[in-house]
């Protein structure tokens, strides 16, 4: 007789920033654990403008941890590089212009930060911002510096109408090719 054997979950770590699109990672975090994955969200403090952390601790079912999180005496390691040894693979999504030159520049203010800087395992991209700002050289430069990251697969955002109500690229890719990258 054949045994099954049952695959481990692979674990997400879903860092979230502080962009508009970040009202879709909701849904995001369903799908991804309706499809068995196991999910910790951490959030940025401009994140928390647009989601609020408690949603994403009920549809993850694990606690959404925020910045204050980050430094706890009665941890015996870091939270950034606790998260970094537990997740299989991190997406984030939202990426902001913000975000994005901390990452690419090592400046580690903050918990997303922290974690980015501190990471090696394979990581998604899904950048959201304004036109202006995705074409912007300064953004366009960034982009070029952390795709040159052995571990990241940066997706390309999304044309469509944009929450500036203009038209144009910038728009977070869609769920379904953030999961696809997921899987591989």
């Amino acid at each position: 007789m054949i045994k099954s054997i049952k695959k481990r979950k692979q674990k997400v770590l879903l860092l979230i920033t502080g962009s508009i699109a970040a009202i879709r990672i909701p849904l995001l975090v369903s799908q991804l654990i309706k499809d068995k994955y196991i999910v910790k969200c951490v959030v940025t403090k401009n994140a928390e403008n647009f989601i609020h952390p408690f949603s994403l601790s009920i549809l993850s079912r694990n606690k959404c941890i925020v910045d204050a999180d980050q430094w706890n005496y009665k941890k015996s390691k870091p939270l950034h590089i606790q998260l970094c040894d537990w997740a299989d693979v991190m997406v984030l999504a939202p990426l902001t212009a913000t975000t994005l030159s901390k990452w690419a520049y090592g400046n580690a203010e903050g918990l997303v930060s922290s974690i980015l800087i501190a990471n090696d395992k394979p990581i998604i991209v899904a950048p959201a911002m304004n036109t202006k700002m995705w074409t912007n050289q300064a953004v366009k430069i960034n982009i070029e510096r952390i795709n040159k990251y052995k571990n990241t697969l940066s997706l390309e955002p999304s044309k469509g109408l944009l929450a500036c109500d203009q038209f144009g690229i910038g728009k977070i890719p869609p769920n379904d090719l953030i999961k696809l990258a997921i899987k591989f």
